[in-house]
């Protein structure tokens, strides 16, 4: 007799639960619905290009599944039947190039205003393995046959390399992208009649070739600006007081760093045109149209954004001015004095009467020499100081020459939304000399040294009576 069989005993595979792959798909058929759906109820954004971005999971990976649309500036519908533009449209080659986004390299190389691409989270990438890169392709292509009507891309190998696999299907026609690096093109294809020649044999059968047109862009790049660069130098440790008095305004290297010029030439049958070894039409002043970018250095050392970034910084430190400076900063009782000498004493008092009497029992060096804090106090109370040469009033050379030009003449009417303090008063040069300390001359300990100078200056004036200038 035949052994009966326990179908039990064997493993029985279900097929009606989604693979990996299936849920891949089936999340971005998700989210492609989603965004379209958004972008017929979202108004027009002022920004040049539409971002929107989400996350993936396939084979324990992240991925980010990255929107890309363009704001076009012209309208985008043609004709009564109001039918948008094709996605590969000649009209759309050669937008200005944007480093806000990290693969809008693609709508330069393809001449694509609206794409998708994956790609994987973070610096590494993991895509290198091409299985994994096949499982993905295959994915994005059958995405692109059932709901995408729009480029689709996936970034491989490493980033850097910036190299991209890609499938376009519509109206029955698929599109297939790919990327090729080379050390060195092809001789024949350095000029338009060779890559004529090559778009031709690729495509010369099935189809039947009766008109191509060439649009072609020319990239001029400037970095060496020679003896033209305007830059200001950094602070030097040897203090000039002169200019100590003034903030410093502009930047320690030069914040742009290349200026590009793009001639375009659009939409041009091939027959008319004429680009060769020997000869070519392609010259910059007969372009049909000029394009100028400037690429600005990552992080440049703009001096008064410095200055005011260390001022900001002390609203959040919370140690005080007796903790910082120590002795400096305690009181010390003096010898009792006859009242009698106040009638006596000069109606303003000497910078040096006040520091001798402030540091008479202090032992060590202070924050700011006396050389240096006296000058800096003479500044704030000229009065102190026999023939000072900063005195407030003063009218400034440079004032007649502001007035020749027009920007200055509505200055006070511009500026009169600001918050602030009358110019050269007592507040403002204070203001000026304490940036100054607090980014040159010691750092916040010199910056509570001189405040503290400050304080028993106007304290000692406010006991006395005496008149406070500025």
């Amino acid at each position: 007799m035949n052994e009966e069989i326990d179908d039990s005993e064997f493993y029985h595979e279900d097929f009606t639960t989604a693979s990996d792959w299936e849920i891949l798909v089936a999340h971005m058929e998700e989210i492609v619905n989603q965004w379209n759906s958004e972008d017929r109820k979202q108004s027009p954004s002022s920004s040049q290009w539409v971002v929107k971005s989400e996350k993936l999971v396939y084979m324990e990976t992240n991925f980010d599944f990255t929107y890309y649309h363009k704001n076009l500036e012209d309208n985008l519908l043609e004709g009564p039947e109001d039918k948008v533009k094709h996605v590969l449209d000649t009209w759309f080659d050669f937008s200005l190039m944007s480093e806000d986004h990290k693969h809008l390299c693609l709508a330069q190389w393809y001449g694509v205003n609206k794409f998708i691409v994956i790609s994987s989270t973070g610096d590494v990438e993991q895509t290198n393995n091409e299985s994994r890169m096949k499982t993905l392709l295959s994915a994005v292509t059958v995405l692109a046959s059932n709901v995408l009507d729009l480029p689709i891309f996936v970034q491989v190998r490493d980033k850097w390399q910036k190299m991209y696999c890609g499938v376009y299907e519509c109206n029955g026609i698929r599109t297939n992208f790919d990327t090729v690096h080379l050390i060195r093109g092809p001789y024949h294809c350095q000029y338009l009649t060779g890559l004529l020649d090559v778009f031709k044999t690729k495509i010369r059968s099935p189809c039947t070739i009766e008109k191509i047109f060439v649009s072609y862009k020319a990239t001029y790049q400037l970095q060496d600006f020679g003896n033209f660069v305007w830059r200001q130098e950094c602070a030097s440790d040897i203090i000039d007081m002169e200019s100590f008095f003034t903030l410093p305004f502009g930047v320690s290297i030069d914040p742009v760093s290349s200026l590009y010029l793009n001639t375009l030439w659009s939409y041009l049958p091939e027959h008319s045109i004429i680009d060769s070894e020997n000869h070519s039409d392609f010259k910059p002043l007969k372009a049909q149209q000029w394009q100028c970018s400037i690429s600005f250095t990552k992080n440049p050392i703009c001096l008064l954004g410095d200055y005011l970034g260390e001022v900001l910084e002390i609203i959040n430190n919370d140690n005080t001015v007796y903790n910082l400076l120590g002795s400096f900063a305690v009181l010390h009782d003096g010898p009792k004095t006859n009242p009698l000498d106040l009638l006596t004493e000069p109606l303003v008092p000497s910078i040096s009467m006040l520091l001798s009497q402030a540091t008479r029992n202090n032992k060590g060096s202070p924050p700011l020499e006396k050389d240096v804090l006296v000058p800096l106090l003479f500044f704030l109370f000229p009065d102190a100081e026999k023939d000072s040469s900063f005195p407030y009033g003063a009218t400034d050379e440079r004032e007649p020459l502001q007035k020749k030009f027009k920007i200055f003449e509505n200055m006070d009417q511009e500026l009169k939304g600001f918050k602030t303090c009358a110019e050269d008063s007592l507040v403002w040069r204070l203001a000026i000399v304490l940036a100054n300390v607090l980014q040159s001359l010691g750092g916040l300990k010199a910056f509570c040294h001189l405040w503290y100078e400050f304080v028993q200056q106007m304290r000692y004036r406010w006991d006395k009576s005496i008149v406070i200038p500025g």
